[in-house]
């Protein structure tokens, strides 16, 4: 409560407590003036300055500014009083008594301007009832006048220490509304630091909801790229038994080819004895014609292999394009997460990077194969050219046995033809090896790949749980917060 509505309040209290004693006095006074059968002028003079003080009385509880002049109102009225019952009367015991009964007045409100105007007053009626007495009642003025000092500095000393002490009690106050003050300050304060760690709490909580979600979706992306590179593992093992496959092949072949080279050479070492072994010559070249179309069938099932080998390169990209679009995804959904997702950016960069060394080992396998292709393509059609040679040779031996020497020329052609097609074969059988190896570098990478993808997802995991862990202990954070605004 402010101070000076409580000083508004006593003044008002002590006015009522000067009203209603004086009334009182005023009253008894007067009645009992008419009870004894004194002059009606000594009921008068009690009467009218009461009715005037009690008018004022009334008016001042409306008029604030009237209410610090009611003390000296009364205090004026009860001269009044005094004078009108002296001079319509005479000097008495009770004109004496109230020039004291005026320092009590004087002292309720506990103010020295008005104890020392009480005093004036109260010594205006001592001197009056002193110099007006007719009757000789008012003897031995020294001790009354003693004794009004007397009493006067009792009071007044009375109204110092209720003086001081209503100034202690005022400070006090004082003191305790700013305390008040300050401590609905501070409630304010703690209130509205509540309140912002509620709001951060609440915005603490939806970023580790959202931070949540983007880790669970990054997991399965994670778990995605996990299958699709075991999907990759599984092709590139296929690959390789393929390539080994075809090496094998390939390496059989290039032996059959040193065997027809031997044979070569022999037939034309032994083409000068001419008719006599042309019959063997011919079903050596029929063994032969057949041995081509052998090869020829395994020419072709080499091609279909390579076709094969190329679809598997072209899955192998398939499955690289979408490692790299999951690595990418997985960027993505971590910087939606802020500074939690840097270890997942990293670890999506490094994906990335796996899937391009993956599209350059495709490309040079890639490449392998178009040269594979170019030479068995190549050897395809050396393949024909040989068996049109022997058709001919054949029809040739049919005709005359007169054309060994041609059929030792063209013999000696064909061993050249099947030299040069033995180097093809042998950088066939190179580029087949350098396919295996890279293949297997291939799986080894994608094991590798694998590995780390499986290890990423057993860290999201754990950091999954981590993260729901400390949601937990922001939710009690926030319901301690919201308890303490409370």
């Amino acid at each position: 409560m402010n101070i000076n509505i409580i000083k508004q309040k006593d003044l008002f209290e002590k006015n009522t407590i000067i009203m209603l004693i004086y009334g009182l006095a005023a009253g008894l006074g007067g009645t009992a003036q008419f009870i004894i059968g004194r002059p009606i002028g000594i009921a008068l003079s009690l009467f009218i300055p009461l009715l005037l003080t009690l008018i004022f009385f009334l008016i001042q509880r409306r008029m604030q500014i009237l209410q610090r002049l009611f003390p000296y109102l009364v205090l004026i009225s009860m001269i009044i009083t005094i004078y009108f019952t002296i001079t319509s009367y005479k000097v008495t015991l009770a004109t004496i008594v109230m020039s004291f009964f005026a320092l009590i007045i004087g002292s309720i409100h506990n103010q020295f301007s008005i104890f020392i105007f009480a005093y004036i007053c109260s010594l205006i009626d001592l001197i009056l009832n002193f110099t007006l007495d007719t009757g000789g009642f008012a003897v031995d003025p020294a001790n009354v006048f003693v004794v009004h000092a007397l009493m006067a500095l009792g009071i007044i000393l009375q109204v110092r220490q209720n003086k001081k002490l209503q100034k202690s009690t005022e400070n006090l106050m004082i003191e305790e509304n700013l305390k008040a003050k300050k401590e609905e300050q501070l409630h304010l304060h703690l209130n509205n630091a509540v309140q912002s760690i509620t709001s951060k709490l609440e915005i603490i909580t939806d970023s580790m909801n959202s931070a949540t979600t983007a880790q669970s979706e990054m997991l399965s992306s994670v778990q995605e790229v996990s299958a699709g590179s075991q999907r990759q593992s599984e092709h590139v093992v296929e690959i390789v038994k393929n390539a080994e496959l075809t090496s094998s092949e390939i390496s059989a072949m290039i032996q059959q080819l040193h065997d027809i080279l031997n044979d070569a050479g022999n037939v034309s070492n032994n083409a000068v004895a001419g008719a006599k072994t042309m019959n063997d010559l011919k079903n050596e070249i029929d063994s032969f014609t057949q041995f081509f179309e052998e090869l020829n069938k395994t020419f072709t099932i080499l091609s279909s292999k390579i076709q094969e080998t190329n679809q598997f390169a072209q899955d192998i990209k398939k499955v690289t394009d979408q490692t790299n679009l999951l690595a990418l995804n997985a960027s993505i959904e971590a910087a939606r997460a802020g500074e939690y997702g840097k270890g997942f950016a990293v670890v999506a960069d490094e994906i990335r990077k796996l899937a391009g060394n993956t599209d350059a080992m495709l490309l040079k396998i890639n490449e392998n194969l178009k040269q594979v292709n170019t030479y068995n393509t190549d050897a395809q059609s050396k393949l024909k050219i040989g068996l049109e040679h022997i058709t001919i040779q054949t029809a040739t031996a049919e005709l005359s046995n007169k054309t060994f020497q041609q059929l030792f020329e063209l013999m000696n052609v064909l061993k050249n033809k099947l030299q040069q097609f033995t180097n093809g074969a042998n950088s066939i059988e190179d580029n087949s090896i350098s396919i295996q190896q890279s293949t297997s570098e291939f799986a080894a990478i994608i094991e590798e790949s694998t590995t780390t993808i499986d290890q990423l997802s057993r860290i999201l995991s754990k950091v999954t749980d981590e993260q729901i862990k400390i949601k937990q202990h922001i939710d009690e954070t926030y319901q301690d917060a919201v308890s303490i605004g409370k």
